[in-house]
């Protein structure tokens, strides 16, 4: 479930839904809510529990931060210089 493979399509797979929600932060960070509608737009396959799962992924990663109520990538922190 981490990693795609023949049984878990890429857009099922944490790494997958992963790229998906740091696509959705890497402009501005957003609520939780919001980060889990834009990526339900873009997956239609996803349930709460698999973004829950992925944005714990991407937390122990070091990817992404919880910043108050927002989720922030730490990709978009690092290009921009740092905020």
């Amino acid at each position: 479930m981490v990693l795609p493979n023949k049984h878990v399509p890429v857009n099922r797979s944490l790494v997958g839904l992963g790229g998906e929600i740091l696509t959705i932060l890497a402009d501005r960070p957003r609520t939780v809510s919001t980060t889990w509608e834009r990526l339900r737009t873009r997956n239609l396959d996803a349930s709460f529990e698999q973004f829950a799962l992925a944005a714990s992924f991407l937390f122990s990663l070091g990817a992404i931060d919880l910043d108050g109520d927002n989720l922030r990538s730490k990709a978009s922190e690092t290009s921009s210089g740092g905020r």
